[in-house]
C-alpha cells in the first residue's frame, strides 16, 4: 500500500485524519528518498518496533513489493543480536511528532536496509526523541499529539 511520505493517512480505528502522517509506505512505481541512515537511528527504530503499541492489529503479512521473488524477509535482525528481531510487514509504528503522529510500517527497516530508503528528517528527529515504547511518557505523547479518536475514553 503506497502513501507518499508526510501525507495524511487513515488507519483503523480512526480513518482519515489530519493528525496522522505516513512515512515509509513504499511500493514499486513510486519515487522515494534515498540516502544513508545512521546506525543509531536504526537501532532506536528497532527498539521501538520490537513490540510496538498499535491501535489495531493486521490480519496478515504485507510483503515487500520490491523483492519480486521472496516478498522480502519475515523478520529484521540488527547484527547478531537475536532479541532484536522485528517482524516485517505485520505491525505499524505510531510515533509522536509535534502535534501529530507519524505512522510507519515495520517494513521501513527493510526498506532502509535493502532499498536505500531514507525517511524524512522530521521522522528521524522524532525517532531519536521518542520515549521508550509503551512507557508512560510514550503513551502521554500519543495522547497529546494524536487524534482524539485514537483514545475515545479520554474524550
Amino acid at each position: 500500500m503506497h502513501h507518499a511520505d508526510m501525507t495524511p493517512i487513515g488507519l483503523p480505528p480512526i480513518g482519515s485524519s489530519s493528525k496522522l502522517f505516513a512515512v515509509g509506505w513504499l511500493e514499486p512505481g513510486h519515487d522515494y528518498r534515498r540516502g544513508e541512515v545512521e546506525t543509531d537511528l536504526v537501532r532506536k527504530l528497532v527498539d521501538l518496533l520490537i513490540n510496538p503499541w498499535q491501535s489495531a492489529l493486521t490480519m496478515g503479512r504485507h510483503a515487500c513489493g520490491f523483492c519480486r521473488l521472496t516478498g522480502g524477509p519475515t523478520s529484521f535482525h540488527l547484527g547478531m543480536v537475536s532479541d532484536s528481531a522485528v517482524l516485517m510487514g505485520v505491525s505499524n509504528l505510531w510515533l509522536p511528532g509535534d502535534g501529530f503522529l507519524f505512522v510507519a510500517p515495520s517494513l521501513i527497516l527493510h526498506y532502509m536496509d535493502a532499498h536505500e530508503y531514507s525517511p524524512p528528517d522530521e521522522f528521524q528527529e522524532a525517532v531519536r526523541a521518542c520515549p521508550p515504547m509503551r512507557s508512560m511518557a510514550y503513551l502521554k505523547a500519543l495522547l497529546k499529539n494524536g487524534p482524539k479518536e485514537l483514545f475515545p475514553a479520554t474524550g
